[in-house]
């Protein structure tokens, strides 16, 4: 998450959409960036993946203008994305935690030790937890209602993060934005999915298959 109060933007860091790239490259023209869940306090709440209800409840609570800033984030094939999420799962699962963690050992229990497989994986998913998230759980408010003002996507991220930039004044070039946190040693996510994995990947993503036309 990233807010410019000078250029009037946030940035919701949808995870495994190319987030942790687009905070190094908007972090020079920020006021704050947010630091890992662990590190908040009370007086700094503002963690890399909070959510746009968090958020905007966090303007109200300081006097802070919801309505005058840009509000965007990125999408990812949700296809793709499982396979990163599942890849950093592998990268991490010593410290995995909170609903993340009760989630998998729910079904698993071996799963923080002994890794789970990219199928038992999958079937572990809640996109209402954390990093798994859906856009509908990470940026509607209690009634449905998206928060942002644009979803821009992951598969165009070097073309688009520049052309969404100059609408707020802000030029960068394709030559600017890294590839940060990328999933290493990882085949393309087709050779991962089969029948059962494609339905239950569909079914945890419908709005992002539905509004954004992805297929396998």
């Amino acid at each position: 998450m990233r807010i410019s109060h000078s250029h009037k933007f946030i940035f919701f860091a949808t995870p495994r959409t190319g987030s942790t790239t687009v905070r190094n490259v908007l972090d020079r023209y920020s006021d704050i960036s947010s630091v890992h869940v662990s590190e908040i306090t009370k007086d700094f709440p503002f963690y890399h993946h909070i959510s746009a209800l968090e958020l905007k409840r966090i303007f109200e609570q300081r006097g802070w203008d919801w309505d005058s800033y840009h509000k965007f984030c990125f999408v990812r094939n949700p296809y793709d994305r499982v396979v990163s999420l599942y890849h950093h799962y592998l990268k991490i699962r010593g410290e995995v935690s909170g609903h993340d963690l009760r989630n998998i050992l729910r079904k698993f229990k071996n799963a923080v030790t002994s890794p789970l497989s990219f199928k038992d994986y999958v079937m572990t998913l809640d996109p209402k937890d954390r990093l798994p998230t859906s856009l509908e759980a990470f940026l509607c408010d209690e009634k449905g209602n998206f928060l942002v003002d644009d979803i821009l996507m992951y598969e165009n991220l070097k073309t688009e993060l520049p052309n969404f930039l100059k609408k707020l004044n802000i030029s960068i070039s394709e030559d600017d934005i890294p590839h940060l946190n990328a999933s290493a040693n990882r085949n393309k996510y087709r050779k991962y999915c089969d029948d059962e994995l494609k339905d239950k990947i569909e079914h945890l993503y419908p709005y992002e298959f539905n509004r954004f036309g992805y297929s396998f």
